[in-house]
C-alpha cells in the first residue's frame, strides 16, 4: 500500500520541501510513498535533484507545474501566505486517481511513524486534521462555528478524496471561498474555509501530528487547552514539529532548540550546505546578543521569559 503526500511550493521552496521529505523518509523506512508536488515554478536543476533524491529512497515522485492566475480561487484573500496552501483545494480534480493523500507544509520535521495516519478509518470523514492554538476559538466565532466545533490546522491535513467527490467538497469550499459575503469572514485562506465546510467532518488528529514551535514558549499560552494531555504526553516526543513562526528555523537569527532537527536532514538532501541568511525580522547583531543572553539566563534558570523556549 502506498501512502500518498502532497507538497505545495515554489521554486525557492524546492530545498525545505526536501527537507521534510528526508524526515518523513528517514522515520517510515517500512512504508512507500508516492510525492505529489504542486508548484508554481521549479528549475531545471531543483527538478533535476528532487527526483534524483526522491528515486534515491525508492519512492515516486510527481510534479506538476501550476498556473495561478488560471485558479477559481480569489487571490485577494488567500490570506497572508498567498496561494500556496489553498492549492491543496484541487487535489481532489488533479489526482483523481487518488483515493487518499495526506498534505504536508514544507516548515514541518517528522521524527516518528505516519502509520497510525495511514490506517485510519477515514470512511465517514472528509479529512484529518490535528487540533490549531489556542487561538482559534477566535476564528470559530468569525465563521459562525460552534464553540465546541473542532478548528484544525491545515498544515497538515489527511484528505479522503473519494468523499470530497462523492459529496462536492472541492465545490462547496469554492462557494464559499468566492462569495462576496465572506470576503471579510475569511482570515486564513483556506484553513477557514475546510473548517467551515467540512464541519463534524473532520477527524481530530492527536496533537502529536502538528506540534506548533511557539507551543514550547515557557508562557505555554498557545498550546490549546483543551489538548493540554495530549501536550504533555508528548512535547518530548512529537512526531511532527511545525515551524510555525515567520523566523523559520532555517534563518541563522531563529532561537527554537529543536532547528537542530531541520539541520540534522537538510544534511542529508542534495542541497547539503546552502545556506539561507536572515529573516525579515532579524534587528541586527544588538538584538541578537540580547535574544541570546535571554535563552542562557533562561536555560539555567536564573530568570524565566515568556518567549523563550522549554525544550
Amino acid at each position: 500500500i502506498i501512502m500518498h503526500l502532497l507538497f505545495v511550493t515554489n521554486d525557492a521552496y524546492v530545498p525545505h520541501v526536501a527537507t521534510t521529505l528526508c524526515s518523513i523518509f528517514e522515520n517510515n523506512m517500512d512504508m512507500d510513498f508516492c510525492v505529489h508536488v504542486m508548484a508554481t515554478n521549479i528549475s531545471d536543476d531543483n527538478l533535476r535533484k528532487l527526483q534524483q533524491f526522491v528515486k534515491g529512497y525508492h519512492h515516486e515522485l510527481d510534479v506538476k507545474v501550476i498556473n495561478p492566475d488560471e485558479l477559481e480561487i480569489d487571490l485577494s484573500i488567500c490570506g497572508k501566505w498567498g496561494i500556496f496552501p489553498s492549492l491543496k483545494l484541487y487535489a481532489v480534480d488533479l489526482y483523481p486517481e487518488v483515493d487518499r493523500m495526506l498534505y504536508v507544509d514544507a516548515d514541518m520535521i517528522c521524527l516518528g511513524s505516519l502509520k497510525e495516519i495511514d490506517d485510519l478509518d477515514m470512511s465517514n470523514w472528509y479529512v484529518a486534521a490535528s487540533p490549531d492554538e489556542e487561538g482559534s476559538a477566535r476564528h470559530k466565532a468569525r465563521l459562525s462555528m460552534p464553540f465546541d466545533a473542532f478548528y484544525g490546522c491545515a498544515g497538515l491535513m489527511y484528505f479522503n478524496l473519494d468523499n470530497w467527490r462523492k459529496h462536492n467538497v472541492r465545490q462547496a469550499c469554492f462557494t464559499y471561498f468566492n462569495d462576496p459575503k465572506n470576503r471579510d469572514i475569511i482570515q486564513w485562506g483556506e484553513q477557514d474555509v475546510i473548517n467551515k465546510v467540512c464541519i463534524e467532518r473532520i477527524y481530530p488528529l492527536n496533537l502529536k501530528f502538528n506540534m506548533f514551535s511557539h507551543y514550547w514558549l515557557h508562557h505555554g499560552q498557545a498550546v490549546p487547552k483543551r489538548y493540554l494531555e495530549q501536550w504533555e504526553a508528548n512535547k518530548k516526543h512529537p512526531v511532527i514539529i511545525h515551524y510555525i513562526d515567520s523566523v523559520k528555523p532555517w534563518f541563522k537569527d531563529n532561537a527554537f532548540p529543536y532547528k537542530k532537527y531541520y539541520w540534522h536532514y537538510h544534511a542529508l538532501t542534495p542541497w547539503k550546505g546552502q545556506t539561507y541568511g536572515y529573516s525579515n525580522e532579524y534587528q541586527g547583531k544588538k538584538d541578537s546578543f540580547k535574544k541570546t543572553i535571554k535563552n542562557i539566563l533562561h536555560k539555567l534558570g536564573v530568570k524565566k521569559y515568556d518567549y523563550c523556549y522549554d525544550c
